[in-house]
């Protein structure tokens, strides 16, 4: 009896041992994968975040929930993801201001862009050049000109210091050598108010941002800042047709994870972004932010998000432009 007692004793730990295995064997992800959103909620990276979020999550069979975490041009979002665990449960919403912040911010507790891993970008959205109607330019060129007799005397505002619309204010500076002035907001919404009362002059930002004033009448588009038209605006002249073919800019779209992540749960969320950007929904919902979908893998993804930051490095640096 003694024998038996210790053969069960001896089975059951074996059943024991081969569950905890079976549950480690697991493939990923086996519960709730959190994607960290830098902004808070509303604008465009929260918007196609969301739609790629509940694409994963019925993909996986295991929810993905998106977390907002704003403030400090990105970095509260940037440092919470960097210090996860590396396990693919907690993931970046991944956009441009990463690749500025290392210029503006040197002394950060963590590498805006050693500390990350990149899984895949999956969407872009050019900006469009806005002015107020009584500004009396009718196209960019007529803009610079207009810029250019009134040195100093033009403003372009944005949703603060090292945000998007202020690094495209300060490219369009430099590739039209023009001295326009940084008017800095605490977010977009107080930027595009003061656009449409006439404190500011320009605003250049996502086109979703602007779109239904533009209709209206209340903000006149000069430009998309791309080498061609958007759907959401196709009678809106790119920055190539408009004579200004260094003038730019796009914010983009992708997840990042904390470096060390296993690399098969980077290539299983890449295979889930390719297969996401062949779903008609997701792309209405990338249409609808004004975004259009751009693929790009780890190894791609790395060299973009590498080059990015060279480029607005090198332009901050040159403008000399500062968080104050």
């Amino acid at each position: 009896m003694k024998t038996l007692s210790i053969l069960g004793m001896l089975f059951s730990s074996v059943c024991a041992v081969g569950a905890v295995g079976a549950q480690a064997a697991q493939p990923y992800p086996n519960k709730t994968v959190t994607i960290a959103v830098p902004y808070a909620p509303g604008g465009t990276t929260d918007y196609v975040t969301r739609a790629a979020a509940r694409y994963m999550g019925e993909a996986y069979q295991q929810p993905f929930v998106v977390e907002n975490k704003p403030g400090a041009s990105g970095t509260i979002a940037m440092a919470y993801v960097a210090k996860a665990e590396p396990n693919g449960y907690t993931l970046m919403a991944t956009e441009m201001t990463t690749t500025i912040v290392p210029t503006l911010f040197p002394k950060l507790s963590f590498d805006p862009l050693r500390d990350f891993m990149p899984i895949a970008q999956f969407a872009e959205a050019p900006y469009v050049l806005v002015v107020n109607p009584k500004v009396p330019a009718h196209s960019l060129k007529e803009l610079i000109e207009y810029a250019r007799q009134r040195p100093g005397k033009v403003t372009f505002g944005s949703g603060g210091p090292g945000s998007g619309p202020h690094v495209a204010g300060e490219l369009l500076k430099s590739v039209a050598k023009i001295d326009i002035n940084h008017v800095p907001y605490k977010g977009s919404g107080p930027a595009l108010n003061d656009l449409l009362g006439g404190q500011i002059d320009i605003l250049i930002t996502a086109a979703p941002t602007v779109a239904g004033f533009i209709e209206s009448g209340k903000l006149r588009a000069l430009a998309v800042a791309s080498d061609k038209r958007i759907p959401m605006m196709p009678s809106v002249p790119s920055s190539v047709e408009s004579g200004v073919p260094e003038f730019k800019v796009s914010n983009w779209f992708g997840l990042t994870a904390p470096r060390g992540t296993p690399v098969d749960v980077q290539k299983s969320l890449h295979a889930k972004v390719r297969e996401m950007l062949k779903n008609a929904a997701m792309l209405k919902n990338l249409e609808s932010a004004g975004a259009l979908p751009a693929e790009l893998g780890p190894e791609d993804f790395g060299k973009k998000i590498a080059a990015e930051a060279l480029r607005w490095n090198k332009l901050l640096k040159s403008t000399g432009a500062k968080l104050d």
